[in-house]
């Protein structure tokens, strides 16, 4: 992933300007080393597959800046490892119209379709996923783009549990 710009240091740097020169901030207040501190938190616990407690972590995150996409991103990751599809569907719908090209929201929101049991809607998506970082993960969604094609279609546990083998391959290509 790309280096991200620490939004909440920039704000809070920011607002000590605007108090000096009695201005409003026309954003969020800064929650200063809080919310860093939590995402930190956040990220530790995800690594280490807490998917519940690194959820709620995330959460709070979100309630500081709605629009930080890796933020939505893991918090969808979090809710697909615990089996909440639907809501992990809504995280990566909102992390793609924060960042539209967030590929591994394009995958995880496909994988979530399917397991939604709506394999045919995370044809679109996979079609725009392209990492040439996670070799073993584009490879499996050729293949099941072309059984679709084909009209080749597997149940769709059997389709999630072959992208998910792939994902895990992948290793560090997906965050």
């Amino acid at each position: 992933m790309a280096k991200k710009i620490d939004k909440s240091r920039r704000n809070f740097l920011f607002g000590a300007v605007r108090r000096i020169k009695n201005e409003k901030s026309d954003g969020p207040t800064a929650s200063t080393a809080e919310a860093v501190d939590t995402i930190k938190q956040a990220n530790a616990l995800y690594v280490d597959g807490q998917w519940e407690h690194a959820r709620l972590k995330y959460k709070e995150c979100i309630e500081c800046d709605k629009n930080d996409a890796d933020v939505r991103y893991r918090c969808g990751v979090c809710l697909y490892k615990v089996g909440k599809y639907r809501q992990a569907k809504l995280e990566f719908e909102r992390t793609l119209r924060i960042q539209r090209e967030y590929k591994d929201a394009l995958l995880y929101l496909g994988l979530t379709l399917v397991r939604l049991e709506r394999p045919e809607k995370a044809t679109a998506l996979w079609r725009q996923y392209f990492n040439p970082q996670a070799v073993p993960v584009q490879r499996e969604l050729n293949l099941q783009l072309g059984m679709m094609e084909q009209g080749i279609l597997d149940p769709p546990e059997t389709i999630a549990l072959a992208v998910e083998k792939a994902i895990d391959e992948a290793g560090d290509g997906v965050g």
